[in-house]
């Protein structure tokens, strides 16, 4: 049995180095495991030219990207997901295959891995709920930590008319009250693939850039949050 392990031991060390005998970590697995993981990273990075492949391998290995995963499926705080939601958000995860190539109704053709409809201009009812769901989140968290708050407050409207999701009522930061503007953005359309092809972040960095941007014009007596998501 030594004798294995002194083998395996030596195939080890020939292959990544030798462990610092002082390590604290050294009689976990994951610290043995780690460096063959991203070496096998390392090699599938190389051989990656599709800008949309590569946008998928960053934003799956990117460190948090994959906790939602861990989440407890509890139904009454809305995280149980059912069995077409996991098959379609593992698969976007992975780049798989979802549905049959066909056209969407704004005329785009909808490719097996579905990512049009991610992308799709067309209006979507479930967005809108989707957006909601997010907003109330941090409405509700606000609430729960005793700050009082408005969703989409008239005293914030741009010059177009449009409002931010929500204000807070009570000096934030800088005697400033918080205001905040959720974001989802899709690391595959393609305003934004070259820079979700560069980093895992680079899509919501830029998204929150642009949307920065967007409201500049706002009074300069808010401080602006923005909560950026992608897909």
């Amino acid at each position: 049995m030594n004798q294995v392990k002194s083998s395996h031991l030596t195939t080890w060390q020939t292959t990544f180095g030798s462990l610092p005998a002082s390590d604290p970590l050294s009689c976990k697995q994951s610290l043995w495991d780690r460096p063959g993981i991203l070496a096998s990273l390392a090699v599938i990075e190389s051989s990656i030219s599709d800008p949309i492949q590569m946008a998928t391998f960053l934003a799956a290995s990117a460190p948090y990207s994959g906790d939602w995963l861990l989440a407890l499926p509890v139904s009454s705080c809305g995280m149980k997901l059912n069995d077409d939601a996991v098959r379609v958000a593992v698969s976007l995860r992975l780049g798989c295959s979802i549905c049959v190539s066909h056209t969407c109704r704004c005329g785009a053709t909808v490719d097996v891995q579905g990512q049009q409809g991610l992308i799709c201009k067309q209006p979507s009812p479930s967005r809108v709920v989707r957006h909601n769901v997010m907003n109330n989140i941090i409405f509700r968290s606000l609430s729960s930590a005793g700050i009082t708050a408005s969703k989409e407050s008239t005293s914030q409207t741009r010059l177009d008319g449009k409002r931010s999701d929500g204000l807070t009522l009570v000096p934030w930061q800088g005697d400033k009250p918080v205001t905040w503007n959720i974001i989802v953005v899709s690391t595959f359309a393609q305003s934004y693939l070259h820079a979700s092809g560069q980093s895992a972040a680079g899509t919501a960095e830029l998204a929150v850039s642009r949307n920065g941007a967007k409201y500049s014009c706002l009074p300069r007596v808010f401080f602006l949050y923005q909560s950026r998501s992608k897909l």
